[in-house]
């Protein structure tokens, strides 16, 4: 349910981006990227704040959330009852108010391998989830831009949002994909990652009864 304002959504992302010790290691994904880009409102309210990780930078995300009081064990996936082998799918966090996840992401032979997780407590079952994403290279799922103050923050390639919203073709993501051609892509990046993200399958290999 989408109840957090953008302003609020976006102020905790920026809290996590411009956060030194994460800086590089998340990547901020989903309907917040263009808009955090351009500068300009969204105009509407939001869900959670997603942000993609390296799988190995996944400790230094819990250690933050840890240091900073935000880390709740039950919204840890590896506390899920149904993660029978304890393996990570990324936690979540309730960061001043707002819904962050964070979902570990690796990529190997040009493979890309997401996992994230679902919780009782906001989504009323557990279950957990990997999507795998074929001929996909680190370059054109996310990078480090430049902000028009100089700041770089970790996001979501436009083009990687762009075809992610377009496969999905929801009354919500007009304005998003609208905003998107505003600011401009690149079109030879855009047709390999919507030919990467036609081969997108997403699996769930456990779930609560």
């Amino acid at each position: 349910m989408e109840t957090t304002s953008f302003t609020d959504a976006k102020t905790v992302a920026l809290k996590v981006l411009l956060a030194p010790e994460l800086a590089g290691k998340v990547f901020l994904e989903g309907g917040l990227v263009p808009w955090v880009i351009s500068g300009n409102a969204s105009g509407r309210c939001h869900d959670d704040v997603d942000f993609s990780v390296r799988d190995e930078d996944m400790p230094t995300v819990r250690t933050w959330l840890q240091t900073r009081g935000f880390y709740d064990a039950a919204l840890d996936s590896r506390e899920i009852t149904c993660n029978s082998k304890r393996e990570d799918y990324g936690v979540h966090a309730l960061i001043d108010g707002v819904m962050v996840s964070f979902a570990p992401f690796r990529i190997e032979n040009g493979k890309l391998t997401q996992r994230n997780a679902l919780h009782r407590s906001f989504a009323g079952y557990d279950a957990l989830l990997v999507a795998a994403i074929e001929s996909l290279a680190e370059a054109d799922f996310v990078e480090m831009r430049e902000l028009e103050d100089g700041t770089r923050i970790g996001v979501a390639t436009i083009e990687s949002v762009r075809a992610a919203k377009a496969a999905t073709d929801r009354e919500k993501d007009k304005a998003d994909l609208a905003e998107i051609d505003r600011i401009g892509y690149d079109a030879e990046r855009l047709a390999r990652v919507e030919a990467s993200f036609a081969t997108m399958t997403v699996d769930c290999p456990a779930h609560s009864e």
